[in-house]
């Protein structure tokens, strides 16, 4: 799309030029913002180890040992939202499209694409010959059983929202397959390039059934190799893959031979792992513990990359159970913690107090949430919940992702809502079990966090009846507009639909809102080409060892 196209009146645009004015305008709003928050961190956590010069040309072979915090729940990408699982994924399979931050649609699996019918099908002409790693064919059919899946009331995705307002999928012929959409939709760029949304094996599903999320078979640029329960996930280059999306920097096969992920859940002995040798990297969703970034900085023959996190930390306020069906209650709760403690105790400065469910890097961000949102205040706090006839308090259940640092945010908000009477039991559970608990209705308050790459992000979990509501609200007003933001491509008409959603789950506090953090990666000096994306995903096809 050129700067001319870019500039047309919306009613000018084919519906192709809005999807990718869309994309356009989102990332240079949002840098706008990211950069702004960047600032606003400050310390090592703003954009360290960006540009690091390369001495040499990348090298190929090698293992590359990264060790990270949490086990993946599965790796059958329609079964599972958690990071943890994702960040393997990525590596596995290959997405359709890839959406890089400046908005640039690159071709992945699908080498082109047309729109048609009001810009509700896109067709896409798929990459001829590609395998999937057990050897079967990808082609249109595959596609078209992929997405069917992932809709299926028996799959129960908790990312099937990702694909949109689709109707249904077609085989044109075996490389081309058209999507048919209900509506236009906005965000269609940013679902289908996550792996969530990417093509997986039938035969391999057919082969494992329920087991295919302890075999997962992609076509992506490595291969499965093992899952030790508790230990860690091994995987290999793929011969095959001999291209790939031009969004990487390495377009030919990956560099490294292997790839060992190992879990070592403490802090300090991952830390330790590290500074020992005995792992490369440590990579991953809340892996790098944020208090000791200075001090990998400082150590020789270590390096760090780290920039803010497009996302926020809060937890999940349950609706249904007394008395957090009294929005008094919710908004003492909010005013009685202490973000900024969190910030400065926990996370070392290396982040900033969240005011809304929307990241402030997005652009429909909304900036007054800032002005009406909580601060810490606990006058207030207790006066509302005297207002409220619970000055002498009551016991509330915490359900919490086993974490060090999870571990740490919510014994601050226990002590925080002591001073208010407030007796807060925490219940921690290793990621997988605290995702299944999550939608059971059974705790008071349940700690979430997220990362994606558009703030349609609020449809799973704020519209009425969804599978990551888990607050058990229901707002008919609210999810009017929900619905709506999907399909408006008048970006100022979007914004405004989300800022007011903002501004309703603020005042009516949805949300216990607590920090947006830092995606961060440390690792020895001779690891090349580790980055971290915009929602923290390291790339390994990209990565070399200088050794």
């Amino acid at each position: 799309m050129t700067d001319t196209e870019d500039k047309k009146p919306l009613e000018e645009m084919t519906f192709e030029e809005k999807t990718y004015a869309y994309a356009r305008a989102w990332a240079q709003m949002s840098r706008r913002d990211f950069l702004k928050t960047s600032a606003a961190m400050g310390g090592v956590a703003a954009f360290a180890g960006l540009g690091i010069p390369r001495a040499h040309a990348a090298k190929p072979g090698g293992t590359l040992r990264i060790a990270r915090g949490q086990e993946s729940d599965t790796l059958d990408p329609q079964k599972t939202t958690l990071l943890v699982a994702h960040e393997i994924a990525w590596q596995i399979y290959d997405s359709l499209i890839y959406l890089d931050e400046a908005g640039t649609v690159y071709p992945g699996l699908a080498t082109s694409w047309e729109f048609s019918n009001e810009g509700k099908t896109v067709t896409f002409k798929l990459r001829e010959g590609v395998n999937f790693h057990d050897g079967s064919p990808f082609n249109a059919e595959v596609v078209r059983w992929t997405v069917e899946r992932h809709r299926a009331e028996a799959t129960a995705s908790p990312t099937s929202w990702m694909l949109g307002p689709i109707e249904g999928t077609e085989v044109i012929d075996d490389m081309t397959i058209a999507y048919h959409y209900t509506d236009p939709f906005v965000p269609l760029w940013v679902g289908l390039g996550y792996s969530y949304c990417a093509p997986i094996s039938k035969a391999g599903v057919e082969a494992h059934g329920d087991a295919f999320g302890r075999n997962p078979i992609g076509t992506g640029p490595f291969k499965f190799e093992r899952w030790d329960p508790d230990q860690g996930i091994s995987l290999v280059r793929n011969e095959e893959h001999n291209w790939a999306t031009p969004w990487y920097s390495n377009e030919g096969k990956a560099y490294l031979d292997r790839v060992e992920y190992v879990v070592i859940p403490e802090d300090a002995t991952r830390l330790a792992s590290l500074l020992s040798g005995d792992v490369d990297c440590i990579s991953g969703t809340e892996a790098v513990p944020v208090d000791k970034l200075r001090q990998i900085e400082a150590t020789e023959g270590y390096k760090i990359y780290s920039r803010p996190a497009v996302g926020v930390f809060f937890a999940m306020f349950n609706h249904k159970m007394a008395p957090m069906d009294d929005p008094r209650v919710r908004k003492a709760l909010n005013y009685a913690v202490n973000r900024d403690k969190i910030i400065a105790l926990v996370l070392d400065g290396q982040g900033q107090p969240a005011f809304s469910p929307v990241a402030s890097s997005y652009a429909q961000y909304n900036e007054e949430t800032e002005t009406y949102g909580f601060r810490h205040d606990l006058e207030k706090a207790k006066a509302l919940m005297a207002e409220a006839g619970l000055a002498d308090g009551f016991t509330m259940s915490y359900l919490n992702i086993e974490s060090p640092i999870f571990r740490r945010v919510a014994e601050v908000i226990q002590e925080d809502l002591s001073q208010i009477n407030v007796s807060m039991e925490i219940q921690s559970y290793p990621v997988a079990e605290w995702f299944a608990l999550g939608g059971q209705g059974k705790f008071h308050t349940t700690f979430f966090y997220y990362t994606y790459s558009d703030p349609d992000l609020i449809y799973p979990m704020m519209l009425t009846g969804a599978g990551l509501n888990w607050t058990f609200s229901e707002n008919a007003e609210m999810d009017v507009l929900i619905e709506a933001q999907r399909i408006e491509f008048d970006a100022e008409k979007r914004a405004e639909q989300i800022r007011k959603i903002q501004e309703m789950a603020v005042k009516d506090a949805y949300w216990l809102y607590l920090y947006e953090g830092t995606y961060v990666a440390a690792m020895k000096e001779e690891v090349q080409g580790l980055e971290l994306n915009l929602v923290g995903f390291h790339h390994l096809q990209d990565v070399w060892l200088d050794v």
